[in-house]
């Protein structure tokens, strides 16, 4: 009797402990459950994120951190997926009275106004894979990718399967993963789809309203520009050529430089958004041409990007290696504008509507008589980062867009 008294104490004791357990277990559970909130990513993917972020890896050319400074929350940052946000670049070219213009300190405007980037690790490099090691030592609570920025994109990085293998190694790690689709990643591109990653970060950081308000501002200027060109009938298009001035193909002698094609999203700029016309009409991203071609071309407007350094309207006005192409309607007509610095820009960065407000107003100078770029960058830069006015002019300077004072656009 004392036998079997004492089995069903034992038995009890077993059962007891067994739900206890799992019930602590359960309430454990629970209160890690308490810690996280659900988002859903750009591959439709649900992520369980903690609610309280401090510690993010941007695995991009550095759009992530641009929507952070934004939110004025950059300082979570602790890891970044390359080295391009470290770079100070300088530029020089050739005048043709044989002087020498140097331009110094381009930089992204995060760089500028986040010097602590230039101290972070790099989790990636450009054509490498990421460096789990050191995603693992950092210890981040959320870790951001971007498809389709330089370093991570099927023309560099490798196959969609490198990627994808890439994101789950990260994930195998215990590290919530959200995954962002820059333009690049799609057939047609479509710059719209910025607000839906701008939308997501906003989610993650729990800062919906600050995402509604940046989205709405960016999505305004695009709306103008488009509201003001909507109209322009086929005959009545500008033709603009973006002309990249590589130093790179001049040395090697092969071109003039690089033309960009139909398939770059400075192309869907011009045609999609400011309605003018690419005066290149096939694809191939960007291509090498020479002087011939591009005077066979004679483009009504002339736009510079980043291209292996920055090129002022300047340089293809005055240099001397440019002095064939000073038969241009363009050049006679002084309808040569530059991009910003933007290097690494596959996938563009916050600051895109710049270069899409520079194109239009290039194109069609008489419909934006109201705009000069010198003074509504500073507006953008003001309401983008919330600076104040002196730093919104170190920023214009930095980006290398004084030109624009210098000629009064």
């Amino acid at each position: 009797m004392v036998k079997k008294y004492l089995s069903t104490v034992i038995v009890l004791t077993l059962v007891i402990t067994i739900f206890v357990g799992c019930v602590e277990e359960k309430i454990d559970e629970q209160k890690d459950l308490d810690d996280f909130r659900t988002v859903i990513d750009m591959r439709g993917e649900e992520v369980l994120v903690p609610k309280n972020i401090s510690r993010v890896i941007d695995i991009s050319d550095g759009f992530i951190a641009s929507i952070m400074q934004s939110f004025d929350i950059e300082e979570k940052l602790i890891g970044l997926g390359s080295t391009n946000l470290q770079e100070i670049d300088s530029y020089t070219f050739e005048d043709i009275s044989g002087g020498n213009y140097t331009y110094e300190e381009g930089m992204n405007p995060v760089t500028y106004l986040n010097p602590a980037l230039l101290d972070l690790p790099a989790v990636a490099e450009y054509d490498v894979a990421v460096n789990l090691e050191t995603i693992a030592s950092l210890d981040p609570d959320v870790v951001f990718v971007r498809i389709g920025f330089c370093s991570m994109n099927t023309d560099e990085y490798g196959t969609d399967e490198d990627i994808q293998t890439s994101i789950y190694k990260i994930e195998a790690l215990g590290i919530p993963v959200v995954v962002l689709y820059g333009p690049p990643v799609f057939s047609s591109p479509d710059i719209s789809l910025v607000s839906e990653e701008i939308e997501i970060i906003g989610d993650v950081f729990n800062m919906t309203e600050d995402a509604k308000e940046l989205n709405e501002y960016i999505e305004s200027i695009i709306d103008l520009i488009v509201n003001r060109t909507q109209n322009i009938t086929e005959e009545d298009k500008s033709t603009v050529l973006l002309f990249g001035l590589s130093p790179e193909v001049r040395k090697a002698g092969t071109g003039a430089g690089d033309v960009l094609c139909t398939d770059t999203m400075e192309s869907y700029f011009i045609e999609e958004i400011v309605n003018a016309k690419n005066a290149i009409n096939h694809t191939g991203g960007w291509q090498i041409y020479s002087a011939e071609q591009i005077l066979k071309l004679n483009p009504d407007v002339i736009v510079l990007p980043t291209d292996w350094g920055y090129h002022p309207p300047r340089e293809l006005y005055n240099s001397s290696y440019y002095s064939t192409l000073q038969e241009l309607d363009a050049v006679k007509n002084r309808r040569v504008w530059a991009l910003p610095w933007t290097p690494y820009n596959c996938a563009k960065r916050l600051e895109y509507p710049i270069e899409v407000m520079v194109i239009a107003k290039a194109a069609y100078p008489e419909r934006f008589s109201d705009f000069k770029i010198n003074e509504w960058v500073l507006d953008f830069y003001k309401t983008v980062y919330h600076v104040d006015n002196e730093t919104a002019v170190q920023l214009r300077t930095i980006q290398w867009l004084d030109w624009t004072v210098d000629e009064n656009v």
